[in-house]
């Protein structure tokens, strides 16, 4: 009589989703960082718990969308830092105009 050894049976798609939660964890915290705020700040900025927004942060819970687009000054940050997920199809650039003035130089 043979033995069965058992199998492993790996769900794919919980792997990815997995990666994916970790590199939009690292896009808030890169979002946050270049907002200049720690993870207080950033935690008294969205009413949350300092807890919760280190778990977003890590990747190990969702962070709402949201309350996150619901802050102003967050928006533009975190849109350079999502849009850098998109790899090489997606170049970044930060351009600066200058509007010359009437008079002026």
């Amino acid at each position: 009589m043979s033995a069965t050894l058992p199998v492993a049976v790996i769900d794919f798609r919980k792997v990815e989703l997995d990666r994916w939660k970790v590199a939009i964890g690292a896009a808030l915290r890169r979002a946050v960082t270049r907002r200049g705020w720690s993870l207080k700040e950033f935690a008294g900025e969205v009413n949350r718990d300092t807890r919760q927004c280190a778990r977003w942060m890590a990747g190990s819970e969702r962070p709402q969308l949201d309350v996150l687009f619901s802050i102003e000054s967050l928006r533009q940050p975190l849109v350079i830092a999502f849009a850098e997920l998109a790899g090489e199809c997606v170049d970044v650039e930060t351009i600066i105009r200058l509007k010359r003035q009437k008079g002026g130089a």
